[in-house]
């Protein structure tokens, strides 16, 4: 059977024919067998949930057909005691100090990507409003200076391209070049670090992995420099573009249902619950793979060892099981059990940082610029990507 729903397309089909192909999966063939990829769509959020939690099982290490490269230096790519170690790690920086204090930095960086627009009334929303404030709050926690900011971001942009997993091979040669020079970039700036600790996350993490944390055996485990570097280049890959993609798809999404950007605007109380209904209704990282460390089964389905299955989140985000009137966009939303940030071990340890930035930057916008929409005539322009629902384009005007 061909698929009903080609995950990997590196641009997808209008919402409402994405959501009917995927309803139908749900319904008829949940756990379905992709002939021309070689690998299982798993659509529905029970069974996303059920993959997430069993990384013994399903694993996240790179094997089998996937996207043109994986982060084989991240921690999305490990699993088991090493995944542990580093995860304890690194959530020793990722506190909700980190986030309060960040907080009054990504207002300030919104106001300062509105205040660049004076004078104007029409723009770009992605590379004006939605890229400065994540790409420059990832800058602050890499400790990257303000003379750097503009290679910072052409690095970010370039690695961003390639990890969609369409980009040509001279785009490819070229992004691998500037993967080799932000390494050497990161690698000098942990060591600067080490010798000159600063009030900034690559510090936190220098000295939380010299310190060392205790395993469930209490055995002590360290990080060493090489680790905190490939830690940083994952934090600028995953850190940087879901948010923007966030921020980008939300304002889309805000201008597509009026009715409730006015209940936002009335009620500033419902940011909190909005902005979990922006990421489950734009789901910006749209599927993971895992693969089958053994047989077994899934929705009556057999999975033998070594075939991957793939998590479709934008699928379990708007499934009839789980959410009342799915298909829905409500800023009140509630309960609201998403799975934008995955679930189970590999739970986004910067969902709460990301929901910040989110409702900072938008609720910073529509109050400055209340009448920004779409402009009349443009169209938003999805990214090329495999893996991301995000914007490449979206001109507005006010």
């Amino acid at each position: 059977m061909q698929p009903a729903y080609d995950v990997m397309a590196p641009s997808h089909p209008s919402l409402p024919e994405r959501d009917t192909a995927l309803a139908r999966l749900r319904r008829d063939d949940p756990v379905q067998w992709d002939p021309s990829n070689e690998w299982w769509l798993v659509t529905r959020h029970a069974d996303v949930r059920e993959i997430s939690r069993q990384p013994e099982l399903f694993s996240s290490e790179p094997r089998g057909p996937w996207h043109v490269f994986e982060y084989h230096f991240s921690m999305q790519a490990m699993d088991g005691p090493r995944h542990v170690r580093h995860r304890n790690v690194v959530s020793k920086a990722f506190t909700p100090r980190l986030v309060s204090m960040l907080s009054e930095r990504a207002e300030r960086y919104a106001d300062e990507a509105i205040d660049a627009l004076a004078g104007r009334t029409s723009g770009e929303f992605v590379s004006d409003l939605a890229v400065p404030v994540p790409l420059r709050i990832i800058a602050d926690m890499l400790g990257v200076s303000d003379a750097d900011l503009q290679q910072f971001r052409i690095w970010s942009d370039a690695m961003i391209l390639a990890g969609g997993g369409h980009a040509e091979e001279d785009v490819l040669a070229e992004t691998g070049r500037h993967m080799g020079d932000f390494m050497t970039y990161l690698g000098e700036a942990v060591e600067r670090r080490r010798a000159e600790p600063r009030d900034d996350v690559l510090s936190w993490i220098l000295q939380a992995g010299e310190s060392g944390v205790l395993d469930g055996d209490e055995r002590l485990h360290h990080m060493n420099s090489d680790e905190v570097r490939d830690f940083a280049l994952f934090l600028l890959v995953a850190g940087n573009e879901t948010t923007r993609n966030g921020i980008s798809q939300g304002m889309l999404t805000l201008f597509e249902h009026p009715e409730e950007r006015a209940r936002l605007a009335a009620d500033p109380k419902l940011w909190e619950t909005a902005t979990d209904e922006i990421l489950r209704w734009t789901s910006p990282v749209r599927a993971m793979r895992r693969v089958a460390m053994r047989d077994t089964t899934l929705g009556e389905r057999k999975i033998l060892e070594g075939q991957s299955v793939v998590m479709v989140y934008a699928s379990a985000n708007r499934d009839e099981d789980v959410f009342d009137e799915p298909h829905r966009f409500r800023v009140d939303r509630s309960p609201n059990e998403h799975l934008a940030f995955g679930f189970g071990p590999h739970y986004c340890l910067g969902a709460n940082l990301a929901r910040m930035e989110i409702r900072v930057v938008l609720r910073r916008i529509l109050q400055r610029l209340p009448e920004i929409r779409l402009a009349k005539g443009g169209h938003a322009v999805p990214t090329p990507s495999a893996l991301i629902d995000g914007l490449v384009e979206l001109p507005v005007e006010w």
